[in-house]
């Protein structure tokens, strides 16, 4: 089968650079290796999301779709707690998005279907070749081959790893810790509690109805186990089991050429608390299209390339050095790690 543009993975990245390019007219197949709906972490986002959702022609479905709305962040620390809000206009408060993830990739998947995009599942590849023309991507679902893949399989980042693609590690291994509990926390209430401690953080939300989250992230104690949930946890039935994510601050050094493009977490890992994690995945595929159009017609495709590569580079650069302090400085202070050590 063959297409100008290749996703691989469904997730809110793959699926944003596959509604973009879908709209310019490219023909666009998406393949991933689980079928709809599939579950996924809940996801935070800050109001500055609604641009994006208006982009891609989804934002009525959003607002639709009734998630958890909230306000701003409690921020606890060194035992106090206070209330930061987004912000607001004209006396009405900014309201952040808690995405139920199964609805809102199928959102995305039905917007990119729409305009015409082909949606393969389960499809799960074992081979990548560049060709004179493209890529060919060899998956249990046959074989596929386009002028460009786009990976957006996440922390996964198959292609990168397929290829050995030289990647830069910033931190020591991170895994953050997270499960899900039911009942009623008045504590939590609808905005989330983010708890600082000395090495590391704790985050819990309300992401459905009576569905809460809480995820746990210490660097110097980052065990097999989640500890003691936080207090605001009590009284909660804990539901499945607890899960941890690989969230190691990692850059590939080059998340596009002129066959390929990461987007998301496939170009660039951190840990929760940058707060981008959305932001960057949605923006990082709106761009990936544009960057794709321009080459995809006889575009200055070196030019473009460099400038989306230094784009990623530099938000990731940038959201380190906004990170917390306190975390920061136990990163910095670990003697296991080497700041930017390249890895394969």
């Amino acid at each position: 089968m063959g297409c100008d543009v290749l996703v691989l993975g469904a997730g809110p990245a793959g699926l944003a650079t596959a509604i973009a390019c879908a709209e310019t007219g490219l023909d666009v197949c998406i393949l991933d290796r689980s079928t709809f709906p599939r579950p996924s972490v809940g996801e935070a986002v800050h109001p500055y999301s609604e641009a994006l959702f208006e982009r891609l022609g989804v934002a009525e479905r959003v607002r639709k779709a009734k998630f958890v709305r909230h306000t701003g962040i409690w921020v606890e620390r060194r035992n106090q707690r206070q209330f930061v809000p987004f912000g607001e206009t004209a006396g009405k408060a900014w309201r952040g998005f808690e995405l139920w993830r199964p609805t809102f990739d199928q959102i995305l998947l039905d917007r990119a279907r729409e305009l015409g995009s082909q949606f393969v599942a389960p499809a799960i590849p074992s081979e990548a070749v560049q060709t004179p023309r493209g890529v060919r991507i060899v998956t249990s679902a046959g074989v596929f081959e386009a002028k460009i893949v786009v990976d957006g399989t996440g922390r996964n980042r198959w292609l990168a790893r397929h290829w050995r693609l030289p990647t830069r590690v910033f931190s020591p291994t991170l895994i953050a810790r997270y499960e899900y509990a039911e009942g009623n926390s008045p504590e939590i209430g609808g905005n989330p509690v983010f708890s600082e401690s000395e090495d590391g953080w704790d985050w819990t939300a309300r992401i459905r109805e009576n569905l809460y989250q809480w995820i746990r992230l210490r660097v110097a104690k980052n065990r097999k186990r989640l500890e003691k949930p936080p207090r605001h946890f009590a009284g909660l039935r804990r539901v499945g089991r607890p899960s941890g994510a690989d969230v190691t601050w990692t850059l590939v050094d080059r998340p596009a050429n002129l066959k390929y493009f990461l987007v998301g977490d496939a170009a660039a890992v951190l840990d929760p608390s940058s707060s981008h994690g959305m932001l960057r995945a949605l923006s990082s595929g709106i761009l990936a299209a544009n960057c794709i159009g321009k080459m995809v017609r006889g575009g200055k495709n070196e030019a473009t390339i460099v400038g989306y590569n230094a784009w990623q580079r530099n938000w990731f650069l940038r959201d380190i050095g906004g990170m917390k302090s306190f975390l920061l400085e136990s990163l910095v202070a670990d003697s296991r790690v080497t700041l930017g050590r390249t890895s394969t």
